[in-house]
């Protein structure tokens, strides 16, 4: 069952690099995506640039081709707005310059009024003379300068008697008059003034040929900030959640607990007993061990996913610290219980820790050479195991336990024999020494004898002689 959980738990660590990479891959796909609204938008503010860099093929003259520049802010800046959010542009000019139709919203006609005469509802009020369906058949409006359209609200908001005792200085007459007249236009068209006139995008001002381009900077800032927070929203949402994470959780409790159940219920089986010979005791392990298997696939899942989204971990190696803890912990308690002593669990961990990084090797391997979610870190996790037991099966006797066993008994051996070799070596250096100490002795003797012999050859020469 443990290398099988190895296997199975790296299919879980597979589920977890599997959701982790969906919400990469609608990271970076949203991320393009934006790349896009983010290009098509800034367009459109290019578009504005183009027409007001020649203002010599503006219609009107010096005084009135602010307004026309108005009319292509407006259209450029509304769909910026529109296209940054992936939204489709829907501002569209109208090319007959005849037409009372300055430009489309969602096919809606809109005429542009930029005139400083009472607030531009003197040239509303004679557009509308000169046409006077385009309310009521064409179901159209006017656009008037955002400061101009806040003023007029202001005024209206003023009391009957507010509004008398506004004095002259404060504009009071212009306002007074804006106010009639803006009553008079509702009366005659049956229509409410904040269903038909809205306020423009840009101010009176900001559209002059002098300060457009400021204006245009300033458009292109704000989008920017708005592709900015769509990018913050994208990341934000591509973010590890504990609701995913339960999620995974959740799934590796089930594939744990179904087979924790089978395996029980398996085992059952090799006893020789058959399912209907079931009693209580054998359905209470049955559960127990699935219970178990639930828990421990629920942990199992959680902390894998939160090794690889909080560690930035690769799913391989998170799944093989959640094995690798588990064993240590189930090898600790052995260990305190005293079913095992302090070398049996120094070597098992070592070898949880070398099958553990097996099993997150084959799972590696597994991913990229069979490119299925979970089948392949399932089946590479399952092979390498095979291949790492066949290898500790032929060469280190079946268990690592063996194999240091061994490795102590012949470093033993070593250590006896290297100091029997060493005394045979110091003996024979003795003996060497001694036997030069003989050789040198018996020169000298022989040098001696010599010697002797020639000092008898000339006292017996000398005695001749005398």
């Amino acid at each position: 069952m443990g290398k099988l959980n190895q296997s199975i738990n790296q299919g879980v660590g597979d589920i977890a690099r599997e959701v982790n990479q969906l919400r990469a891959d609608e990271l970076l796909h949203n991320l393009i995506k934006q790349d896009i609204n983010l290009e098509n938008a800034l367009q459109e503010l290019q578009n504005v640039r183009d027409v007001v860099a020649q203002p010599k093929n503006l219609q009107g003259s010096i005084k009135t081709k602010h307004g026309i520049i108005a009319e292509h802010a407006e259209i450029g800046f509304n769909n910026a707005d529109n296209l940054v959010v992936g939204k489709e542009a829907t501002y569209v000019k109208e090319s007959n310059l005849a037409s009372p139709i300055d430009y489309y919203q969602n096919e809606q006609p809109i005429q542009s009024k930029f005139v400083q005469k009472s607030l531009s509802i003197d040239s509303i009020n004679e557009h509308l003379a000169k046409y006077p369906d385009f309310l009521s058949s064409q179901g159209g409006s006017y656009n008037i300068p955002r400061d101009y359209y806040e003023k007029i609200q202001e005024w209206r908001n003023l009391s009957p008697r507010e509004l008398n005792n506004l004095p002259a200085s404060e504009g009071g007459d212009v306002a007074r008059n804006v106010v009639k007249k803006i009553e008079e236009l509702e009366k005659v068209n049956n229509v409410k003034f904040d269903d038909v006139v809205k306020p423009s995008q840009t101010a009176y001002d900001e559209v002059q040929l002098e300060k457009i381009e400021n204006t245009i900077d300033n458009k292109e800032q704000q989008v920017n900030e708005t592709d900015k927070a769509e990018r913050d929203k994208y990341e934000l949402k591509a973010r590890a959640t504990l609701k995913e994470g339960l999620k995974v959780a959740g799934i590796a409790a089930t594939i744990d607990g179904v087979l924790s159940f089978g395996m029980t219920v398996m085992s059952k089986f090799k006893q020789g007993k058959k399912l209907s010979e079931f009693n209580n005791d054998d359905w209470l392990d049955i559960f127990k061990e699935t219970g178990i298997g639930v828990a421990r696939g629920g942990i199992t899942g959680g902390g894998i996913y939160a090794l690889t989204n909080a560690a930035g971990m690769a799913a391989p190696l998170a799944a093989g610290i959640i094995t690798a803890t588990f064993g240590l912990i189930k090898q600790a308690i052995h260990l305190g219980k005293g079913k095992i002593n302090t070398d049996d669990f120094i070597y098992n961990v070592q070898q949880l820790a070398t099958d553990t990084a097996v099993s997150g090797i084959g799972a590696a391997v597994g991913q990229v050479m069979i490119p299925i979610p979970v089948v392949g870190a399932v089946i590479g996790s399952i092979i390498a195991n095979k291949v790492l037991g066949t290898i500790r099966e032929n060469f280190f006797g079946g268990s690592y336990y063996n194999l240091v066993n061994r490795a102590k008994y012949q470093n033993e051996l070593s250590a006896t024999y290297n100091l029997l070799t060493n005394s045979m070596e110091r003996s024979q250096q003795t003996f060497e020494t001694m036997i030069q100490t003989y050789v040198s002795q018996t020169q000298q003797f022989q040098q001696f004898q010599q010697q002797d012999i020639m000092n008898q050859n000339k006292l017996k020469d000398l005695s001749e002689r005398i």
